[in-house]
């Protein structure tokens, strides 16, 4: 993603060993930062900083699907998204306003936005349940079943749970800690089965 280029709306395809570039996909607006392809390659998606929505880009037709509002708040800063294995939806981590928008990549709608302090009390400072703030990386497990978020302020990892058809559905589940500045997250197999994040 071009995030700081001259040509802000767009995400380069480089050629295999970044050779050269085949060319630049426009997504529209807003200054992409961390976008994510389907495992097919059919689809990408991009948190578009600057105009607090985010795209849907289909590479078979090679046209912009859906740009839609990301985030509850003018300014919400997307900065980071996450997609389902079958990319059913995907969801945009919202820096400035600790949500994370999980969006129905077949209609092309918002499905919700995730408070990830709707636990947090700001005036007593205490908390009922998990938090996070200023999410960051949002992958989606291998099987499906569950998105990690590294959250830069609160230091926590916070897992929803993307399973459809639950009553759990598009909610923060768990919260773990993790150290001041937290910002990444990734998923590798294993041993025995499974995925460590």
């Amino acid at each position: 993603s071009n995030n700081g280029d001259t040509r802000t709306d767009s995400v380069m395809e480089l050629a295999p060993f970044a050779i050269n570039v085949l060319r630049r996909v426009d997504i529209g607006r807003g200054n992409p930062h961390a976008h994510w392809m389907s495992h097919d390659g059919q689809f990408m998606v991009t948190p578009n900083v600057f105009t607090s929505d985010t795209t849907q880009y289909n590479f078979d037709t090679n046209r912009i699907e859906a740009i839609l509002p990301s985030g509850v708040r003018p300014f919400s800063h997307p900065l980071a998204t996450g997609m389902m294995p079958d990319a059913s939806k995907y969801y945009v981590a919202n820096l400035l306003d600790s949500t994370i928008t999980a969006i129905n990549m077949k209609d092309h709608s918002v499905i919700t936005n995730i408070n990830l302090l709707a636990n947090y009390n700001p005036v007593s400072g205490d908390s009922t349940g998990p938090v996070g703030a200023l999410p960051i990386q949002t992958p989606v497990s291998p099987d499906g079943k569950h998105m990690v978020t590294a959250n830069t302020l609160t230091g926590t990892i916070t897992i929803i749970d993307t399973r459809p058809n639950l009553a759990t559905t598009d909610e923060v589940v768990a919260m773990l800690a993790c150290d001041p500045g937290c910002h990444g997250v990734q998923y590798g197999a294993k041993q025995g089965g499974g995925y460590y994040a």
